[in-house]
């Protein structure tokens, strides 16, 4: 029986009530899910997305079950995206597709001996090394609406499908279109040396409000790992104003059990004070798996 009432600690009761209502919360016999149909506008691929259950996916036989309830609702899609607890670790046919991580910024009285202006604000710089952050003015909303197509077009190269251009820069657009939108420009000379974009976000599964650091991207020649540094560090002041942690994502790609790049870049994180808050594994259908 689904339950009625407020749900696990771990989920927002508003979250489930919605789900409840629009018929997304299912029960599987030995507890419930939210599970529907999701497609992925720049590949076209769709899945059957898995947000959250319970109980929580903890092993690889609760993911398998969960891929087989989830391949029988929806039996045409490409796959399962299933969302876990950070310490879930899972095989094949299981492969990492996101990492969301947080980082909880300093106390926003402290500051930092480069920042010019109120940390954080609208107005603050950041500079260090020759790099200065500034806040992102009108002639830089070109270029930062180039860079983040290019992180949609990349993104998708990641997992193994090819973005149109076209509709990466649609996707651009969304993003530059959305409220409360804040972008950081990194400049070196007078040139745009890369950018940090900010969202504001909230994850509906928790009701966990965060300062999303959407996408940042730093342009050859510039020495990625110092700006990209001076680019977060602004941010974290920026999450700090704010009074919320500052969210981030890895998008993961390649072959079943090979080590890739995107748990590169999640270990190196780790490393840096970020932490990870959840994961979506993906796994294809069960009749598109041999052995199945």
């Amino acid at each position: 029986m689904i339950p009625a009432g407020p749900g696990p600690r771990d989920a927002d009761p508003a979250y489930l009530a919605a789900c409840r209502d629009a018929g997304l919360l299912v029960d599987i016999g030995a507890g419930h899910c939210v599970l529907g149909a999701t497609l992925d506008p720049l590949s076209g691929r769709d899945f059957c997305l898995v947000e959250y259950a319970h109980p929580a996916p903890a092993s690889h036989e609760a993911a398998e079950a969960l891929r087989r309830h989830a391949a029988a609702v929806h039996p045409g899609t490409s796959g399962v995206l299933l969302r876990t607890a950070p310490d879930v670790r899972l095989c094949a046919p299981w492969t990492p597709h996101l990492t969301y991580l947080r980082r909880d910024p300093p106390d926003r009285h402290s500051g930092g001996d480069t920042a010019s202006g109120s940390p954080g604000s609208d107005t603050a710089s950041w500079s260090s090394g020759g790099v200065t952050v500034v806040p992102a003015a009108p002639e830089h909303q070109g270029r930062i609406r180039a860079w983040i197509a290019d992180a949609f077009a990349a993104g998708a190269a990641q997992q193994g499908t090819t973005a149109r251009r076209e509709d990466a820069e649609a996707q651009a657009d969304t993003v530059m279109a959305t409220p409360g939108r804040f972008t950081l420009v990194a400049v070196i000379g007078a040139e745009p040396a890369g950018h940090a974009t900010l969202l504001p976000f909230t994850d509906e599964v928790t009701g966990t409000a965060y300062l999303e650091l959407f996408d940042t991207l730093v342009a050859a020649p510039f020495d990625v790992r110092a700006v990209t540094g001076l680019l977060v560090e602004a941010s974290l002041a920026r999450a700090a104003r704010a009074g919320l942690p500052l969210l981030g994502n890895v998008v993961h790609g390649g072959e079943t059990g090979v080590p890739e790049h995107g748990a590169r870049i999640v270990a190196s994180l780790h490393r840096r004070g970020w932490r990870t808050e959840h994961v979506y594994w993906h796994a294809p259908n069960p009749t598109d798996t041999p052995g199945n």
